[in-house]
């Protein structure tokens, strides 16, 4: 008797619900058009600003005209553009400035046997590390001094000293991988 109590008040609920959901106003799902250029078409324009309309400048701070960590862009070279615009653009099309994919240092790829053999797999997978080594000890002697020049400069125009321990902080991490890097590989630095 208690089953058949349950399953008529289950059954109820489930009928109610149904109801509720069937009768409530349908809102309208949004359809996504195939394409961002097509969304950006079917945007409203925004009104034009007129010389009558007053332009109000972003409040940056007292007698500061931009951040200076932006670059300044010249409007005749860059102009302003649509960011939802310039994004779609940019996923179909590639950024021009974006450089080119270094493709000269082709992976080496384990040989059969090695993907067969564990042992050889191994030694396989221990040269892909050494090379990984090399290549961070190499590129960390290299940019290191880059790094340092940049805090010096960065001091000399007068950033932040937080910005300034934070960079500070990135070379001296960079610095001790590359240090234990050489004291755990001696082998491979010589």
């Amino acid at each position: 008797m208690k089953k058949l109590l349950w399953i008529v008040l289950g059954s109820l609920f489930l009928i109610v619900i149904g109801l509720i959901l069937w009768l409530k106003p349908k809102q309208s799902i949004p359809v996504v058009p195939p394409s961002p250029m097509k969304a950006v078409q079917q945007m409203p324009t925004l009104p034009q600003v007129t010389l009558e309309q007053p332009v109000i400048p972003p409040n940056l701070g007292v007698g500061q005209t931009d951040s200076p960590l932006l670059p300044m862009l010249d409007p005749a070279t860059f102009p302003p553009v649509d960011a939802a615009t310039s994004m779609a653009e940019t996923r179909e099309h590639g950024d021009s400035r974006t450089p080119p994919l270094d493709t000269s240092a082709v992976r080496e790829k384990p040989t059969p046997a090695e993907l067969n053999d564990p042992k050889q797999y191994a030694q396989y997978e221990a040269r892909q590390n050494a090379k990984l080594y090399k290549a961070y000890v190499a590129s960390a002697d290299k940019e290191v001094p880059a790094l340092q020049a940049d805090i010096e400069r960065a001091k000399k125009e007068g950033f932040s000293p937080e910005q300034i321990k934070v960079v500070e902080e990135k070379v001296r991490r960079i610095q001790e991988m590359r240090d234990q890097l050489k004291v755990k590989h001696p082998e491979l630095y010589q």
